[in-house]
């Protein structure tokens, strides 16, 4: 059986967001079994605390967000929880005296190192895996998402950018991934021709040449920060993991199955998923799946898009 799991001392990060470009600090803190990831506003009166689940999500523009509609809210937090969800850490207090987390250097890999040191804790409360027994889709024009029956948590991810430098780029991320040498590195971008368009609307305010890797019309400007070959396709897993971490304080097991999806469609996933109760049940052991044939659906999918 497996175990919860937690940090063991807290961690601090402090740094300017992405789009807000406000400068912000926070504090990770050990919590106790059956928290699951929780936001605190410091900041704001009485402190609100929010968990970082599925159904507290309100806006996907570019960036993850949870919060009140007409109150709070802690925008661009699917890094940490990619880094939280690729560590294994299921309960977590993470206090923020801001509206957006970070953007550090554009990944999560400075999480990673942080947790790594601070190290892990075994709880003694087991995990409650969320399982996936029969498949769930939604798309939007040519882009979709399909979470596919697994005894595990896999990706098989697709991006598709017209730019000669990314183009069509694929990645299967499994249970024998390394997510700190595989992903974490993985730098969010964008695009040099939308940077103007973006500020106008209050976003990538705290963008940088140094958290985000930039492409004009023929290269990436800054090349000298990118950590793989194909980082395009590993950062949209990134995010993936970081988003599916939204189902809340279980860990997910599915095969999830993505062409040129984003934070909108991740959120449609979940919102899917949990509309459906026979498509899942929670476990404390894995069921066997047919994996076989599951993965031959998987390819079937991916075949209906362009491929190499």
């Amino acid at each position: 059986m497996d175990f919860q799991r937690t940090l063991k001392s807290a961690i601090e990060f402090s740094g300017v967001a992405l789009h807000s470009g406000a400068f912000v600090e926070v504090r990770i803190l050990p919590a106790k079994e059956n928290t699951g990831i929780v936001f605190v506003r410091t900041d704001v009166k009485d402190k609100p605390r929010i968990s970082a689940t599925w159904n507290n999500i309100i806006d996907t523009e570019l960036s993850t967000v949870i919060g009140q509609r007409k109150g709070f809210r802690i925008a661009t937090i699917e890094h940490l929880m990619s880094a939280l969800k690729g560590m294994n850490i299921d309960n977590a207090i993470v206090e923020i005296n801001g509206p957006e987390l970070p953007a550090l250097d554009g990944s999560s890999t400075c999480y990673v190192e942080e947790i790594r040191k601070a190290g892990i804790q075994v709880q003694n409360t087991k995990i409650q895996f969320l399982q996936i027994l029969k498949p769930i889709s939604v798309n939007v024009d040519d882009k979709f998402i399909y979470l596919l029956p697994s005894s595990t948590f896999k990706i098989s991810c697709r991006v598709n950018y017209k730019h000669p430098l990314v183009g069509l780029q694929h990645f299967e991320y499994t249970t024998s991934s390394n997510y700190e040498d595989e992903v974490s590195k993985a730098k969010t971008f964008g695009f040099l021709k939308d940077v103007e368009a973006l500020q106008k609307k209050g976003l990538a305010l705290g963008g940088t040449f140094d958290n985000a890797l930039v492409l004009d019309d023929e290269k990436v400007v800054n090349e000298n920060i990118m950590s793989y070959a194909d980082e395009f396709v590993r950062h949209k897993v990134l995010d993936i993991i970081g988003d599916m971490a939204l189902a809340g304080q279980y860990r997910m097991l599915a095969h999830v199955v993505a062409y040129k999806s984003g934070h909108t469609l991740h959120a449609m996933a979940l919102k899917e998923l949990f509309s459906r109760k026979t498509c899942f049940k929670m476990v404390e052991q894995p069921l066997e799946v047919d994996e076989t044939v599951y993965s031959e659906q998987a390819i079937n999918i991916l075949n209906t898009v362009p491929t190499f």
